[in-house]
């Protein structure tokens, strides 16, 4: 695994600050190594990041199975064939963004889809209401999206799906299942889930006042252009 570093800007006349971006090329029997140095995979390459995981064992013996609708039912599919649902994955997506406030990124992050992929999908009477992605490696997994279109509250999906898919990576033998990166407010309740830990730089903690802190900061720094 080779780290290397991305130089985008700096000062030195008045201010001594270095700002850049830290990336690893990564061979797919390192990416365990990978994933346990806090980087994750975008694209071609990885990047390093404050990362969040889930110690399944942990999660298995202490989280409580969310209240939601009977009705819904989850379905697996894979990267190709979600590829081909791209009209009926949009709306949800765009009404995840919507809820939230986010901005839609270009490219749009869904173009990422790799072809073998896992692609939970989440129907309520037979209407989709939302779907989950998942990058799984050899021991680990990455949940790198999840959305659904809120449009009833009370299904409390997002948590429903989490304890859902984190079972079913237990049934598989997953040791670690990753969720992406994190800051800002919209991550600051990975910090509630049962065996969370999150990467400060230079190890794994599960210290949540710390991490809290961490996202308070990002909360706080305002960006002005």
């Amino acid at each position: 695994m080779k780290i290397w570093y991305e130089h985008l800007f700096g000062k030195l006349d008045q201010q001594d600050i270095q700002f850049m971006k830290v990336w690893a090329d990564v061979h797919p029997q390192e990416s365990d190594e990978a994933l346990a140095q806090g980087f994750i995979q975008l694209e071609d390459a990885w990047q390093q990041v404050r990362a969040v995981r889930i110690n399944i064992d942990r999660f298995i013996k202490k989280a409580k199975k969310p209240k939601t609708d009977p009705d819904i039912i989850a379905e697996k599919i894979y990267g190709l064939e979600a590829k081909l649902m791209m009209p009926q994955l949009m709306p949800i997506y765009e009404a995840y963004l919507d809820h939230h406030g986010y901005t839609m990124l270009e490219p749009n992050p869904l173009e990422d889809i790799g072809h073998a992929d896992t692609v939970w999908l989440y129907r309520l009477k037979n209407d989709l209401i939302g779907f989950s992605i998942w990058t799984t490696y050899i021991n680990s997994l990455d949940n790198w999206q999840m959305a659904w279109n809120y449009a009833d509250f009370k299904l409390q999906l997002g948590k429903y799906s989490l304890w859902h898919e984190i079972h079913h990576a237990h049934e598989l033998g997953y040791e670690w299942f990753y969720l992406g990166a994190s800051y800002d407010k919209s991550c600051k309740w990975k910090a509630s889930i049962p065996g969370f830990e999150w990467w400060t730089g230079s190890g794994w903690s599960d210290d949540k006042d710390a991490y809290n802190s961490a996202i308070q900061k990002d909360i706080d720094f305002k960006i002005t252009f």
